[in-house]
């Protein structure tokens, strides 16, 4: 059974806040195109949703747009299916969620629809929630979502069953009840689960035989701990007796007592390095001060040197911003007189330019009054024509009769007629015969639901619904056909006839012969039309009234031209100026008083500039030999110079000082110190800790022991001795029993395997079929769960390379998965189950050569399954033979 989407609409569904569709899907590839976030993940989830999601479900406020908590997305999904049109319609959220599935005129609504979809389709809704992938069969193995086209095992092992009944209905009956019985043999599924009762699926115990063998190892547990303890208390005697004798020489001795003298010394060293450290630190304080009193010092001395070197400076800068001032007045002189020059060489171009213009203007007016001329002369005949094949046109829309069929209507009727047709002959098919053969002179009567009928002779007579038959002088016939389908039948086939009939009254026609008579004839009349409105186009593109409006244009251009000659002064002279010459000798002119400006503004900014400047560098000059000749100033210098002297001496006494107490910090070694007085403290501490806690050990040792030996552990140990060997022998029992039962279920397996294997075949062909495009020279081995396990190539050494799936690159697990999945397609195809592929951004990880390969593999699928691709790469798709489509129109 082939699955075909025609039509995709959404409205209010995350970024479509508007109606979107997507019409005239083709049965093979169908590839669309759009940037990031252009809506192509939306499309295909929308589908997903439209089939997976309950329209009831509340966990699907993802398909709402940003920001929208009132929207209703909406899904209409248009497919055919085997011979069926089937329309889906789907709203989530709010109070106008439904669900609706029509089909050849029959529709269903809410759960009831949405199962009928699922059974369709191969696949099941989640009891609560949101829809998963263990939920989606055969479309959640064949609608790649983006990002999982290389996850090929959880999608198969959710479509499995779809699949082994697909690859099952290709054998034949014999194979089909061996593979059935492999798969639930009563016998291995008892002796599995006795071996279940046993043992786990990797071999581990449990129950019962768990229990035996953890009561022996419970035993062996305890015999090891007497054991233990048996050794334990031997070996604590003897540890008294040492710790005994190691306290009393501790005791004797008191070692710590020599450290503890050694740790006073330590101390009172460090007092007195800590004394010499603080006597540093205030040196170093006093030190920094007398250096920051220095610096200050200096920066006095050297701001007056600094005064004095700029004083001759601005003195320079004065002399040279006076000489700057005289030559920009000069040049001021200059521009001036060429300034005035340039605009009397204006005025003279300006002139002859004036009269070249009028001259010009004149022999352009003459020609513009020639050319409305002959326009005129082409519009009046244009309009003429125009308007003789407008009335042509118009005497061919009259002749176009009413009602006007529209190839709609005729396409309903034809199906209509078809359908009606296909039931009446599938009635006389199914329908109870009755022959009858009469004797001259008798006759029957029949009575049924069309009422009583009169036999005689020969004939036959159709029963599709109960029938009574009169017999004279006999009595009464009651037959009634088998089964309530023939009844449905009638009475659908009568109900087509009716519906096509009120179609044929509503359009005033006898049959569909005469439609079809009629709509050809009003094709014919509509191409003649067509033709006349292309000729009446071509004449006039914009109808008759731009062409009337043009024409009059051209009069009123004609006038314009005469009243514009008539104004124009005449010629000064014979001979025609040059327009050309004049305009080059007035732009030249223009530019050259534009730049004599130009120069005159930039020498008047220079000398004003020079003059500024020159005032500033005298006040400047002045200034500074103001602050030179200030009698405090020098004093203050003076002053400083003195000072500047004995605080350089006092640094040098102090530095001397500060060195001296860093040499004998740093001999002291303080870090060396301390760590004598902490290795000290810690083990003063540890030895008198170590000491008591022998002394609590030896007490603890001696109360243990006391308790101990009253236990009578030799005793207990040959009881559990006898314990634990019944309980091992237990242990072999039932071991015994699990390795038996293991290889029954082994030699079962064994032939499920081989049963296996030939249902297998026909999947591997498929595979191979689309290997061989890809990989040439490839095989791949198929796995119990029906997906691609290793894939196997040859190399050029002659050996040959087991790749195992999941160790594949990230691009050959992607097109491996794929082509998996387009075999699957073909087997499902030959069971009868409905097929469609769809791709969201796959194949973006194979290099060029790939993907060159995967095109001719899906090029070939599009000869048997729909296959509709979402992609953001169009330049990659665009030799397939098949238009790109761009969402984005």
């Amino acid at each position: 059974m082939s699955m075909q989407l025609t039509r995709v609409r959404v409205a209010q569904l995350r970024q479509f806040r508007q109606a979107f569709e997507l019409a005239d899907l083709v049965p093979g590839l169908n590839i669309f195109t759009g940037p990031n976030e252009a809506g192509k993940s939306t499309l295909v989830r929308a589908i997903r949703a439209a089939f997976f999601e309950r329209y009831r479900s509340k966990v699907v406020e993802d398909l709402r747009p940003w920001g929208d908590g009132t929207a209703t997305p909406q899904v209409e999904v248009d497919f055919r299916l085997g011979q069926q049109s089937v329309q889906l319609f789907k709203s989530f959220l709010g109070s106008r969620a439904r669900c609706s599935v029509t089909a050849d005129g029959q529709t269903k609504d809410g759960a009831e629809a949405e199962d009928l979809l699922a059974q369709w389709l191969g696949f099941s809704y989640a009891a609560k929630g949101a829809s998963r992938p263990e939920h989606w069969g055969i479309p959640g193995l064949l609608w790649i979502e983006q990002g999982t086209s290389q996850a090929l095992s959880d999608a198969a092992g959710y479509a499995q069953d779809h699949i082994r009944q697909a690859l099952a209905a290709r054998q034949d009956a014999s194979l089909g009840s061996e593979v059935a019985a492999s798969l639930g043999d009563e016998l291995l599924a008892q002796f599995q689960s006795q071996l279940d009762e046993l043992q786990t699926a990797t071999g581990k115990p449990r129950a019962a035989y768990l229990a035996a063998m953890q009561a022996a190892e419970q035993l062996q547990r305890e015999m090891a701990d007497l054991d233990e303890q048996i050794a334990k208390y031997q070996h604590d005697v003897d540890q008294l007796s040492a710790l005994r004798r190691q306290h009393q020489t501790e005791a004797e001795e008191r070692p710590w007592e020599a450290l503890k003298g050694k740790l006073a010394q330590a101390r009172h060293a460090e007092q007195a390095l800590a004394q010499r450290i603080q006597q540093l630190a205030d040196s170093q304080q006093a030190l920094a001060r007398l250096q920051q009193q220095q610096r200050l010092l200096e920066a006095q001395v050297r701001s007056v040197a600094q005064l004095q070197a700029a004083g001759v400076q601005r003195q320079q800068d004065a002399a040279r911003a006076a000489e700057q001032w005289q030559a920009a007045d000069e040049a001021c002189r200059l521009a001036q007189q060429l300034a005035d020059d340039r605009v009397q060489q204006v005025q003279r171009a300006r002139a002859q330019w004036t009269a070249a213009r009028q001259q010009a203007n004149r022999r352009l007016l003459q020609t513009q009054r020639q050319e409305a001329c002959a326009a005129a002369e082409r519009h009046q005949l244009a309009l003429t024509d125009a308007m003789a094949r407008l009335e042509s046109l118009t005497q061919l829309q009259a002749s176009l009769r009413a009602p006007v069929l529209q190839k709609t209507d005729v396409d309903e009727l034809r199906r209509l007629d078809k359908q009606w047709q296909a039931l009446r002959l599938q009635r006389q098919a199914v329908a109870t015969r009755l022959q009858y053969e009469l004797a001259s002179g008798q006759t029957l009567s029949v009575e049924g639901g069309t009422g009583e009928q009169v036999l005689a002779g020969t004939g036959e007579v159709l029963i599709d619904d109960a029938l009574t038959v009169h017999v004279p002088g006999v009595g009464r016939l009651r037959v009634t056909p088998g089964g309530q389908d023939l009844a449905v039948l009638a009475k659908q086939c009568l109900q087509a006839e009716r519906v096509l009939q009120d179609r044929l009254e509503v359009l005033g026609l006898a049959g569909l012969a005469e439609v079809e008579r009629r709509y050809e004839a009003q094709q014919e009349l509509a191409s003649q039309i067509k033709l006349a409105e292309q000729a009446l186009q071509w004449v006039a593109p914009k109808g008759l009234e731009p062409l009337r409006q043009a024409l009059a244009q051209s009069r009123q251009q004609i006038e314009a031209c005469d009243q514009a000659l008539q104004q124009l002064p005449e010629s000064a002279s014979d001979t025609e100026p040059d327009m050309t010459a004049a305009e080059a000798a007035l732009h030249d002119a223009e530019q050259l008083e534009v730049g004599a400006r130009a120069s005159l503004t930039q020498a008047l900014q220079a000398r004003a500039k020079a003059e500024a400047e020159q005032v500033a560098a005298q006040r400047e000059a002045a200034l500074v030999q103001a602050q030179l000749a200030d009698p405090d100033q020098v004093a203050q210098h003076q002053q400083a110079l003195a000072s500047l002297a004995q605080v350089t001496q006092e640094v040098q006494v102090q530095q001397a000082w500060v060195q001296e107490l860093t040499r004998q910090r740093d001999e002291a070694r303080p870090d060396i110190l301390q760590q004598e007085i902490e290795r000290l403290g810690r083990s003063i501490a540890l030895m008198e800790q170590a000491h008591q806690q022998r002394h609590t050990r030896i007490q603890v040792l001696e109360g243990t022991l006391q308790q101990v030996g009253a236990q009578g552990l030799e005793e207990r140990r040959q009881a559990l001795a006898g314990e634990h060997a019944r309980a091992r022998q237990r242990v072999a029992e039932l071991q015994r029993r699990a390795a038996a039962l293991s290889l029954l279920c082994q030699q079962f397996q064994q032939k499920r395997r081989e049963a296996l294997e030939r249902l297998q075949a026909p999947l591997k062909k498929h595979l191979e079929h689309y290997l061989r495009l890809l990989f040439p020279h490839a095989q791949v081995a198929v796995g119990d769960q029906l997906t691609p396990d290793y894939l196997i190539r040859r190399l050029a050494t002659g050996e040959e390379e087991r790749g195992q799936f999941d160790a594949l690159s990230f691009g050959a697990r992607e097109q491996l998965a794929l082509i998996s999945r387009l075999a699957y397609a073909d087997l499902l195809k030959e069971a009868g189950r409905p097929t469609l592929l769809i791709l969201d951004d796959a194949l973006v990880h194979s290099d060029a050569d790939r993907l060159e390969r995967m095109k001719r593999v899906l090029f070939d699928a599009a000869q048997r399954h729909q296959v509709l691709m979402f992609t953001c790469h169009p330049g990659s798709w665009s030799d397939m033979g098949v238009p790109v489509r761009s969402l984005l129109g």
